[in-house]
């Protein structure tokens, strides 16, 4: 066989200029088109994520004018109210993201024959579980309806001229319930095909009206049963462009079947998951509901204003982990480690250095920033708050990748034993601060309980990945 003649590479140009940085970041995502498809799905996940929070940002000033702080916390009792909705598919969402990649990662080595076949058991595999979800959706609606009273009358400390529209607005986001668990079975579906860009245009919409629907409605009434049916119809049309979009990505989308095969791997994923998804976003809302029935509604807006204005950093850990959870997954599955550690350390490394300077910029710049957006009975209410949020929220970004790859591995047992050991600590711990330093307090606990969860999932996380490297391959 003739051997290629080598040609050495000609020697720059005097003439030709240096190229600048950007020249030569461009030129190396040409050279990886993986890594530039890698940055273009983290750049739609935080462009669909970041505009709904702007638009939140420009929103709550207004609301807070036009409705008061109670009824404005009520606002903020809802919006919390739908965001936990999603976690009433009892992990199936994930579930559906993590087995659906898993199974497409396996796609190119199969036969002729069988081949053939895995769009369609793809296809039913994906209508199981978002069939199951609605179900489930359902009955759990069902099921509060039920405790609409006791929880208006009895454990928020609402006042008796608001109860009866609020209970009115409760049935509406309970109608609601379904098509946000459907959704977020929807969401995993698309994310397992990496189709971002379609999820983000969907979503981003979404997200925006879910703020700016209830200021397009004040003009007209401030009456609270009116503004949760604005979140019931968002919510509505949603659900019918995620299904659009899905059709769009998957092939014979619209092929429903039910394989009752597919649920044991379904179910033993998403049965630990749903501990994770119960009692994680139960000790990052259980702070407000305890604010409203210690304190006050206004104690309420002063504490979930800030910790609503920092979270919004997190849509960039989200974006980020957004993107890696299905490529661990399917390299994982495939045994390519060390692509996961790659993916891992530098997804953490960049993750951190932005975390840490927006964190810092809010940090020191707190009460001004509180005057300039609210007002100033806010900066001196909140801004302690503020602060001690800002550290919080630097570390449990860091702890959405390590997270992100713990469940790509499919070991949601793990995170969900993390989270039963964190919330035995965290209740006495938030009832305690709350008792001695009032919304201050509550903000001290829910900066250790992150400062604790970072720390075991980074743990657990780096040594499998050091068990691989060394040949191990316990999980």
């Amino acid at each position: 066989m003739p051997v290629p003649e080598v040609v050495p590479p000609s020697p720059p140009s005097p003439n030709r200029p240096p190229k600048t940085r950007l020249a030569q970041g461009m030129q190396r995502l040409q050279q990886h088109p993986m890594l530039a498809n890698f940055l273009r799905n983290i750049s739609w996940n935080l462009f669909g994520q970041a505009a709904p929070l702007l638009v939140a940002l420009l929103s709550f000033p207004i609301l807070i004018k036009h409705l008061g702080t109670e009824r404005f916390g009520l606002m903020t009792i809802a919006w919390m109210l739908v965001g936990y909705f999603s976690f009433f598919d009892f992990g199936l969402g994930r579930a559906l993201t993590q087995v659906l990649a898993k199974r497409m990662a396996g796609f190119s080595g199969v036969n002729t024959a069988r081949s053939a076949r895995l769009p369609l058991e793809l296809t039913h595999l994906v209508w199981t579980g978002l069939l199951l979800m609605t179900l489930l959706g359902s009955l759990m609606a069902l099921l509060l309806a039920a405790c609409i009273g006791p929880i208006v009358e009895n454990v928020l400390n609402v006042p008796s001229a608001l109860q009866a529209e609020l209970k009115i607005g409760m049935w509406w986001l309970l109608a609601a319930l379904p098509f946000v668990v459907l959704s977020t079975g929807l969401r995993g579906m698309l994310e397992a095909h990496h189709a971002f860009k379609m999820l983000n245009l969907v979503r981003m919409p979404l997200g925006i009206f879910t703020y700016l629907g209830p200021v397009l409605v004040l003009p007209w009434s401030h009456n609270m049963a009116l503004l949760f049916g604005v979140l019931f119809f968002v919510r509505l049309l949603s659900t019918g462009l995620f299904l659009w979009a899905c059709q769009n990505v998957h092939r014979g989308f619209w092929r429903i079947g039910f394989v009752r095969a597919n649920l044991p791997e379904l179910l033993q994923f998403g049965g630990w998951l749903t501990i994770s998804n119960i009692v994680s976003p139960l000790m990052v809302n259980l702070d407000r509901l305890l604010i409203g029935s210690m304190l006050t509604l206004s104690a309420v807006a002063f504490y979930t204003t800030p910790f609503e204005m920092i979270s919004a950093l997190l849509v960039l850990p989200g974006a980020v982990a957004g993107v890696c959870f299905p490529l661990f997954t399917q390299h994982w599955q495939r045994g390519e480690h060390a692509k996961v550690a790659q993916v891992f350390w530098q997804s953490a490394r960049y993750l951190g250095l932005a975390m840490a300077g927006l964190a810092l910029l809010i940090f020191c710049a707190s009460p001004w920033l509180l005057q300039l957006w609210l007002n100033k009975e806010f900066a001196e209410q909140s801004s302690t708050v503020l602060r001690i949020l800002a550290i919080g929220v630097f570390i449990n970004g860091l702890a959405y990748i390590p997270y992100a790859l713990i469940q790509g591995m499919g070991a949601a047992k793990v995170t969900a034993q993390f989270h039963l050991l964190e919330v035995l600590l965290y209740v006495p711990l938030l009832f305690g601060l709350l008792k001695l330093w009032g919304i201050n307090g509550v903000a001290v606990a829910w900066l250790l309980r992150v400062s604790l969860d970072c720390a075991l999932l980074y743990w657990y996380a780096i040594r499998k990945l050091r068990e691989k490297a060394g040949g191990g391959d316990e999980l």
